[in-house]
């Protein structure tokens, strides 16, 4: 073999040793990415059992934020008015009733990492949310009777509001809470109208939702879901609400 035959030999060798060094370059560059997803998926500070936000829109994610505060203010002024009207049980009994509220709406932020953070009694995020508290908290506290239609105001809204969410997201499992929800509040707007009515002889005017939906909902029962799914979901519905003042005394 001559010099250039040689030559030419060695060049051979070098390019099938530099083709075997960069293909196991590449093997080793895909094995570090392979186990730095691994290590990241696992190691993600959502659980197994949740759902990143990813898998909701925007809406979804807006729908579970807001009605954790909505219904975080029935909360909040029914305390409050059950505090300023210790003798008439509706107050304190549909406060009750809307602590599970809340926590079934936080349980779904919790489900798909939605981090929400929840304000001291009578203290909001939502700036609307915190001036309507404010306005409900004012005109409660003028007389019982005005209380009472409050309490009817914030079920109209809520009714209104979990209709409208409902009608624009996709999830199953959110649409039943928030049917559920809808259920408890028309189980708390026929009480409050009740409560009305025996103590002041009163006939309450809707301020939110349709006069016809509004007597759809005061002239048909107390609505306690089917198959017990709400209450398999820890939501009370508000169907054992007394009504009645204790003692005959309205405050």
């Amino acid at each position: 073999m001559n010099k250039y035959g040689i030559i030419g030999l060695i060049i051979l060798i070098a390019i099938v040793i530099g083709g075997v060094a960069y293909y196991m370059s590449i093997q080793q560059t895909k094995t570090v990415v392979s186990t730095t997803t691994t290590t990241f998926t696992s190691t993600s500070p959502v659980a197994s059992t949740t759902t990143t936000t990813s898998g909701l829109t925007p809406v979804e994610i807006e729908a579970i934020k807001y009605m954790a505060e909505e219904e975080k203010l029935a909360l909040d002024v029914y305390s409050k008015l059950a505090e300023i009207y210790p003798n008439v049980p509706v107050f304190a009994n549909i406060a009750k009733s809307e602590t599970t509220h809340v926590k079934a709406v936080l349980n779904l932020a919790e489900k798909y990492g939605i981090p929400i953070n929840l304000g001291a009694p009578g203290q909001f995020n939502n700036t609307h949310i915190q001036e309507l508290y404010n306005q409900l908290i004012k005109e409660g506290s003028k007389g019982l009777e005005e209380a009472l239609k409050v309490g009817a105001l914030i079920e109209e809204t809520d009714i209104k509001d979990l209709q409208d969410w409902v009608a624009k997201v996709q999830y199953e499992d959110i649409k039943q809470v928030f049917e559920c929800l809808m259920m408890g509040s028309r189980n708390h707007l026929r009480a409050f109208v009740s409560t009305l009515e025996k103590m002041f002889n009163t006939t309450y005017t809707p301020q939110v939702i349709s006069q016809q939906e509004y007597e759809q909902i005061i002239n048909s029962p107390m609505e306690t879901g089917p198959n017990n799914i709400c209450s398999s979901l820890g939501i009370d519905l508000g169907t054992n609400v007394t009504v009645t003042p204790k003692g005959g005394s309205t405050k």
